[in-house]
């Protein structure tokens, strides 16, 4: 059984950035940097991306919250991390929002590093209380919330049905669905005011199909079921008002929780690795970068005729069946 790490929040005023996190923060950002891209003139010369049309310009200057963002430095980047590092990279103001000060801290200061703008707050996801302050700052400081992102609240512990109490069960509620609530109750009256806003909500492919034929994490995939019905919700009864709201399903991704859960249970790398990369139809696993690129898209008005979706970055994994 993998561990898959729970966010599970406390709030304390965020920290500094350390300075024993600049090497490996240039370490990280020289592994994520954006490649140069090229487009064709109508006359079919190659011209660069910096003249040709930039889809995503209006995200400058838009102010995202993350929820669920950032890792300790030695781990790399995780999904929420990078998320909000490619939203940065596209102009946006980002706040990342974590249980441990180390984790925002250090993807805020990777997006610093960039010469971007970007800020870390702390809180409880599950307490709607910090959840009203966390929103409630983020409008004080910047005087508008443009996108609301919960990327990594959760926990998808205890696999198996036989492993289930009703704490367990309980604690699944709370950061699979609960915490989900809570942004969207404490962010859309901005939205609503404003005239315009953006949820985006990720969950896990899990939660959409009957995933395997052996034992499953019951409650993350209904918790997030759940949550992921109550985005599109609230996209489609709030979209003549200027709000969107969509749901990204996760398929097999590498990153730290898988790396960290496969150390816990002192696995090989490599074996769990070959697995999983040969559970999706192309052989090799989504990459958070690739998650973030959907996050981009869908945080953009170059997706404005999409609501009230889920869009599945899985490689497929949510069209095959059982079977050989």
């Amino acid at each position: 059984e993998l561990l898959v790490h729970a966010s599970h929040f406390s709030r304390r005023p965020s920290l500094p950035p350390q300075p024993t996190m600049a090497a490996p923060l240039r370490r990280l950002a020289a592994r994520t940097a954006l490649p140069q891209r090229s487009a064709l003139t109508a006359a079919g010369t190659i011209r660069t991306a910096a003249a040709a049309p930039n889809l995503f310009a209006d995200l400058q200057g838009k102010v995202v919250v993350v929820a669920g963002a950032g890792n300790p430095p030695a781990e790399g980047h995780g999904i929420g991390a990078m998320t909000s590092l490619f939203l940065a990279r596209h102009g946006c103001k980002v706040v990342s929002v974590s249980n441990v000060a180390e984790n925002c801290d250090t993807v805020t200061a990777a997006i610093k590093e960039e010469g971007l703008v970007g800020s870390a707050y702390v809180a409880d996801c599950t307490k709607y209380e910090e959840v009203e302050k966390l929103a409630s700052s983020v409008k004080a400081e910047h005087g508008k919330v443009d996108i609301m992102i919960n990327a990594g609240i959760h926990t998808a512990l205890p696999q198996g049905f036989a492993k289930m109490t009703l704490d367990k069960w309980k604690l699944n509620m709370d950061l699979n669905l609960n915490a989900h609530f809570y942004l969207i109750h404490a962010f859309l009256p901005t939205f609503l005011e404003q005239g315009h806003g953006n949820i985006l909500h990720y969950t896990t492919f899990g939660s959409a199909v009957a995933l395997g034929m052996g034992n499953q994490r019951h409650g993350y995939f209904a918790g997030k079921a759940a949550a992921a019905t109550l985005t599109k919700r609230i996209g489609i009864e709030n979209a003549k008002k200027g709000v969107r709201a969509n749901v990204i399903s996760i398929g097999y991704t590498t990153g730290p929780l898988v790396n960290r859960a496969v150390a816990k249970v002192g696995a090989s790398i490599e074996a769990v690795t070959a697995t999983r990369d040969g559970n999706v139809p192309r052989g090799k696993q989504i990459s958070p970068e690739e998650i973030a690129n959907v996050a981009v898209f869908l945080a953009s008005d170059a997706s404005s005729g999409i609501n009230a979706t889920e869009v599945f970055a899985d490689g497929g994994n949510h069209c095959a069946t059982y079977g050989p």
